[in-house]
């Protein structure tokens, strides 16, 4: 199931990442994550113990090499290192199974409990690192160096106001199904706007849309200290404001779930 979703995620972004004919961005994040897969990769032990997952790993990897712009080298550096988790742990549950079977016919029920016992906390293990690939996929959202980052587009709400549509539905319960499971973990949401109208209404609109929004979370029993809302306006354009394609992905509520322990001032515009 975990390599059937890991599919999923890295066959649709074959689509964005292969065929960029600009010059791959690499960051920092990015390189270390490279490195480890290739200090994983020439690990024989490795190799023969968890070859799917290695598998697996090595399609995020080739996909590295053709990230645009930092957000996306960032997002697969962020994939790249949830692949080698499931490596690691995937080696080590091989290991488990081989030493368990060995204990059997030595008829050592003591170290075989053990071992055993430990067996069954890496499948728990395992299954929180395949409900991390899953909670990426299902809200859609890119890892960036301030978090995850889900975005809702001006069509989620009404024209000109900050009440948000039905169409807004299923995002809003999926962000507050990943906070309920991850109750340490804060977000930032911030409203943009084009800069058709004056700055004042702009900040305005763009303020009432990022509360809408924090309300919405309120509703599903999130609590409101852990949302933060800022209206920054017309002030970070993702487009162009000359044609209406540009303004409409300009007007926008980003929601950004930090990591855990990470302080929300510092990670604010």
């Amino acid at each position: 199931m975990i390599e059937k979703k890991r599919y999923i995620i890295g066959m649709t972004m074959v689509f964005t990442f292969i065929g960029c004919s600009s010059k791959p961005v690499v960051t920092p994040n990015l390189q270390v994550a490279q490195k480890e897969y290739q200090k994983v990769i020439g690990d024989p032990s490795v190799n023969e113990k968890a070859p799917l997952a290695l598998f697996q790993a090595g399609k995020i990897y080739d996909l590295s090499h053709h990230a645009k712009d930092e957000e996306e080298a960032n997002h697969l550096a962020y994939l790249l290192d949830r692949e080698l988790e499931v490596v690691h742990e995937s080696a080590k549950e091989t290991e488990l199974k081989q030493e368990i079977e060995a204990l059997k016919s030595k008829k050592q029920k003591a170290l075989l409990d053990a071992k055993e016992t430990e067996l069954l906390l890496l499948k728990k293990k395992m299954a929180q690192a395949e409900s991390k690939l899953k909670e990426l996929e299902e809200l859609n959202a890119k890892q960036t160096n301030r978090g995850l980052v889900l975005t809702l587009g001006d069509v989620l709400f009404e024209t000109g106001r900050a009440n948000l549509l039905p169409g807004a539905q299923r995002a809003i319960d999926k962000l507050a199904e990943f906070l309920i499971d991850n109750p340490q973990r804060e977000v930032l949401i911030e409203g943009h706007t084009d800069n058709v109208g004056s700055a004042t209404y702009n900040l305005d609109l763009s303020l009432r849309r990022a509360q809408a929004v924090k309300e919405a979370l309120v509703a599903k029993g999130i609590e409101p200290e852990r949302i933060h809302a800022q209206g920054y306006g017309e002030m970070y354009p993702v487009a162009s404001n000359k044609d209406a394609a540009g303004r409409q992905r300009n007007r926008r509520v980003e929601i950004i779930i930090l990591e855990e322990g990470a302080n929300p001032e510092e990670m604010q515009r």
